[in-house]
């Protein structure tokens, strides 16, 4: 059996590294973690209708909330969309109010690195069936500073006091029965105390 030479083991290290590096990424922000309540923020990272900085969202009467991370650039985000439309035919009126987050700014990779630019193309309209859609604009440096997000689409069903209850990143086929069936598990559950 031959001896591993110095250089291999160090290539062999690095890339071990890389893989972890990316398999961590992969995982998506902390902040966004079930049981967790990322808004409102310490600081803003919203604009309401208005222009005004926000660190929250919009109240809503509601009893949970689709947050929807959404960006123009990503094909799975309208496949995203699909699935809420259709998951929209079987959740109750007044129980889901989805909140669409948007970006006025995205990452642009070049030959001299990344740049910032405003979007390529406008917004499609967003369509979640016969679910209201509150849309409100991302803050993109503090958003990104805060919440770090690194996979696209990403959704959180959260309660109305904005814990998290469940997260789905990327679009599947199943997307759109994940959200009914955790909706009404979660509707059919004892309402949990307020912490």
């Amino acid at each position: 059996m031959a001896r591993e030479k110095p250089q291999e083991r160090a290539f062999a290290a690095a890339a071990a590294g890389l893989l972890a590096v990316i398999f961590c990424a992969a995982c998506g922000a902390k902040h966004f973690s079930v049981g967790s309540v990322p808004f409102p923020a310490p600081k803003p990272v919203f604009v309401d209708e208005r222009g005004q900085p926000q660190p929250g969202l919009p109240e809503s009467s509601e009893t949970f909330r689709l947050i929807f991370l959404d960006y123009v650039w990503c094909p799975p985000c309208a496949d995203a969309w699909k699935a809420v439309r259709e998951a929209s035919r079987d959740i109750p009126a007044g129980t889901l109010r989805v909140y669409r987050v948007l970006f006025d700014r995205e990452r642009l990779l070049g030959r001299e690195g990344t740049s910032e630019a405003a979007p390529l193309r406008p917004a499609s309209l967003a369509d979640a069936g016969t679910l209201p859609v509150t849309t409100v604009l991302a803050l993109p440096g503090p958003f990104r500073e805060r919440y770090g997000p690194e996979q696209a689409p990403l959704l959180l069903l959260t309660d109305r006091g904005g814990k998290v209850l469940k997260k789905w990143t990327g679009a599947s086929p199943s997307l759109s029965a994940a959200i009914v069936s955790e909706i009404k598990r979660l509707s059919s559950s004892p309402p949990l105390p307020e912490t």
